[in-house]
């Protein structure tokens, strides 16, 4: 169980609420409104977990994205529609025809595709059972079908963040499958899609809320509150992607405030992979310099100061970016119509996953990255 609904849910909880740190939150109507709280009461209260999604049951989600002003405005811009499904409808057909024709034919018709991995079934793969890629390929058969924006969206993140894995490790271990590897590559070269496939880490309860059973497959609960992690932004980079030409576009026209968020993520990218690696570049440069007594001196004295700046400059970009998100999600109260709501969002989501990215590199695989060739 990949936990579809239990995300689903999750997601409407973190965006009903119009909280400090998104700017905006999400509407449905009063009948799915409920049923999803309800399984979200599910979720938190102690006991058992919501039922697998029945094969028979497809049912469609329609989430509206609102901004509410200082005037007591709302505007609510653009809405995405969810189809809810079970996954056996694809990779395990038991015959019924219709519901996989459904399916099917919603993907063709998709402007963008999740594609939720278990964590569970993550971890036993990198401990080297490959069920979940083989799972996968009528998947990839079907994605080629359509022309739609792919977000692999790694669910039970807490089971792999607790045993140390990070995105990137992730990542690079399932292109090491020739199957999964084909399968993205495909994706990165879709001639209307943006040149990336993205590898979202979610928890649908937080990192402490449940625990991995003895059986090694089902989640027991552990108590306290759930607290939903990265659960929007896959919601988020649905609408960056689909607007990613758009930007450009902007950015021509004398829009250098989301040029200037990429190049600052950019940076911070790589001062963080820097700091990551700074116990061995310390250990280099405190190394004895042959004989002479002048070259440790200035080897001393460099890894003092590289250090000193990556340090410093980790700290510096990382607050210049909280800071523009701060200022556009301060903005959206401001705005005086849906166009400048919608353009606010863009630049916030934008904004918001420079900031992710930044957090988990190797979220983001765009086309030419030079890891492709190593895989």
């Amino acid at each position: 169980m990949s936990g579809k609904t239990v995300f689903l849910a999750s997601l409407f909880r973190r965006l009903a609420i119009l909280r400090p740190d998104t700017g905006f939150y999400v509407e449905l109507s009063p009948e799915r409104s409920t049923r999803l709280n309800k399984v979200y009461q599910q979720i938190s209260n102690p006991g058992g977990w919501p039922d697998p999604t029945r094969r028979s049951e497809i049912s469609e989600w329609e989430f509206t994205c609102s901004v509410l002003t200082a005037r007591n405005e709302t505007f609510s811009p653009f809405s995405i529609k969810y189809l809810d499904y079970s996954g056996e409808v694809l990779t395990e057909p038991d015959g019924r025809v219709e519901a996989a024709d459904r399916v099917i034919s919603r993907i063709e018709e998709s402007e963008f595709l999740l594609v939720l991995l278990d964590g569970v079934n993550i971890l036993r793969f990198l401990d080297g059972d490959h069920q979940l890629v083989d799972d996968l390929v009528p998947i990839f058969n079907l994605m080629l079908k359509s022309w739609a924006i792919v977000h692999f969206v790694i669910t039970k993140w807490d089971v792999l963040a607790r045993a140390g894995h990070t995105v990137q490790e992730v990542r690079d271990r399932l292109l090491q499958h020739p199957d999964f590897k084909d399968g993205v590559q495909t994706q990165l070269f879709n001639p209307r899609g943006t040149k990336g496939v993205r590898f979202i880490p979610v928890s649908s309860v937080g990192l402490d809320f449940a625990v991995l059973g003895p059986d090694g497959q089902e989640m027991v609960k552990k108590g306290n509150f759930p607290a939903p992690l990265h659960v929007e932004v896959p919601f988020m980079a649905v609408l960056v992607d689909l607007f990613e030409a758009e930007l450009k576009r902007m950015a021509q026209h004398g829009s250098p405030e989301k040029q200037l968020i990429a190049q600052r993520n950019q940076r911070l990218s790589w001062v963080r992979m820097i700091s990551d690696r700074m116990p061995l570049i310390r250990a280099y440069l405190r190394m004895p310099a042959a004989k002479s007594p002048l070259m440790r001196l200035v080897r001393d004295q460099m890894a003092d100061v590289f250090i000193n700046y990556v340090e410093d400059r980790a700290k510096a970009y990382g607050d210049k970016i909280e800071e523009d998100v701060a200022r556009l999600r301060n903005r959206m109260p401001a705005a005086t119509s849906e166009k400048e709501a919608l353009n606010g969002l863009v630049a916030l989501f934008h904004a918001k996953l420079a900031e992710f990215e930044a957090e988990h590199p190797g979220s983001r695989f765009i086309e030419g990255e030079s890891s492709w060739t190593t895989v």
